[in-house]
């Protein structure tokens, strides 16, 4: 059941390039969120009046050293709303509206779940990969962007994942072009009923991940 609170910002750390993960004390949610839902999010008195959705990041557990009663968003500074989320200090108030949506299907035992992600699309997977440890194979993770800097928590994604694939179509880190290009490659040599493929990301990465499961019937 959703709840509407107002809660203290407790971090906000810079990840660098307009990213950032933002931590808020979430005692009435932590415990039942599901990774791959979402809040919306506002902040009280903002001339930013509606209240925008962002997906959990981070549950009690998935990130070393976290307070038992808090989650973590990613965000990206895109416009006006996200500045001023990113600005925020430790104490600030944020006005939050969650759990909403659905969580992500578990794989089934002998499927490796794979990863796909665009930029900010990230954000769910680090608290699945988390919940999946010791249930189910490491995650293969396909991790793309424009360039080395919109790959947000690239470095933990190497370290939770049986293998981590980036690429940037500048070319600055990994295979230079779309994500969807190793992945297809990956696809084409695996055995569909061995899969269980996630993905998250911009509209028409979506669309291309969804053309290559129906293309090689994962």
């Amino acid at each position: 059941m959703p709840h509407d609170i107002r809660t203290p910002v407790l971090r906000n750390d810079d990840l660098g390039n307009g990213n950032y993960l933002i931590e808020f004390a979430a005692p009435e949610m932590a415990g039942d969120m599901l990774p791959a839902q979402f809040f919306m999010i506002g902040i009280p008195g903002s001339e930013t009046l509606l209240r925008r959705p962002y997906s959990v990041c981070g549950l009690p557990g998935t990130f070393d050293g976290r307070p038992d009663d808090a989650v973590q968003v990613l965000i990206k500074v895109y416009g006006r709303g996200t500045a001023l989320l990113a600005s925020l200090a430790p104490g600030a108030t944020l006005e939050v509206l969650g759990p909403l949506g659905h969580g992500f299907a578990a794989p089934e035992a002998h499927r490796v779940p794979v990863f796909v992600a665009g930029g900010i699309g990230s954000a769910p997977f680090p608290a699945w990969a988390v919940q999946l440890a010791g249930t189910s194979a490491p995650p293969v993770m396909f991790y793309g962007a424009r360039g080395e800097g919109d790959l947000p928590l690239a470095d933990w994604f190497e370290e939770h994942s049986e293998r981590l694939i980036v690429s940037t179509e500048d070319g600055s880190r990994g295979h230079r072009g779309r994500v969807t290009e190793p992945l297809e490659g990956f696809l084409r040599e695996r055995e569909p009923d061995s899969l269980h493929l996630y993905a998250c990301g911009p509209d028409p990465m979506l669309r291309a991940v969804a053309g290559l499961a129906e293309r090689y019937g994962v």
